[in-house]
């Protein structure tokens, strides 16, 4: 199989040296790029430009910043074709500066006011941009959420079309690197978790199993 995979924190710039963005490493991503590679799939990873890549064979990687930068990589990757699978694991920020201030902004204003605008939604646009049929994963991270608010969570990102399973994890659940992460794994019309993984090694193999199928 052919897979993209996207890892890591978008920036959104203020000015030429500040942006705003999150605490996404980039680890999982490049934890499932490493393991599809391994075991045969051609794999391209696009992580964010602070976030982890993954230099191993069969990995092909890219960099993006911004949230449109992620987006136009996309589109150029996929329009070219050839893809069966993208996990879309990026976090990708919600908002962005409405204005991006050329050059720097001064250091002793006693404020500094900025305005946010949402970011374009890049899930639901995936598939509209592959010539050919296109399985998608998304991910969800929540933070502190009871089950009903998580599974509303969730339930969004099907409900707003384009992907076929989702991962979902809570802020609370984080581990020590990861390694007592709960990630909780849906399908398209499941109204339970299909599957739960513990740790990042058993979601890259439920993943990996996932990818198979198709």
């Amino acid at each position: 199989m052919k897979v993209l995979v996207t890892a890591g924190a978008t920036r959104e710039p203020i000015d030429a040296v500040r942006y705003l963005s999150n605490i996404s490493s980039g680890a999982t991503g490049a934890a499932i790029a490493r393991h599809l590679a391994a075991a045969g799939h051609e794999v391209t990873l696009l992580h964010g430009e602070s976030s982890q890549g993954a230099d191993a064979p069969g990995v092909t990687c890219g960099v993006f910043g911004s949230t449109d930068q992620l987006g136009a990589r996309l589109e150029n990757t996929l329009c070219q074709g050839g893809f069966d699978v993208v996990i879309h694991a990026a976090a990708v920020a919600d908002y962005r500066p409405e204005t991006v201030h050329p050059g720097k902004l001064g250091s002793y204003s006693e404020e500094l006011v900025l305005r946010l605008v949402p970011t374009p939604k890049l899930l639901p646009r995936l598939k509209s941009w592959s010539p050919a049929p296109l399985r998608v994963l998304g991910f969800k991270l929540t933070a502190g959420a009871d089950g009903p608010a998580r599974a509303a969570a969730v339930g969004k990102l099907f409900a707003s079309g384009g992907v076929d399973a989702v991962v979902h994890n809570d802020m609370d659940e984080l581990g020590s690197a990861g390694a007592g992460r709960t990630f909780r794994v849906y399908k398209a019309g499941d109204s339970a978790a299909a599957a739960h993984a513990v740790g990042v090694p058993a979601l890259c193999a439920w993943i990996e199993g996932w990818v198979r199928e198709g």
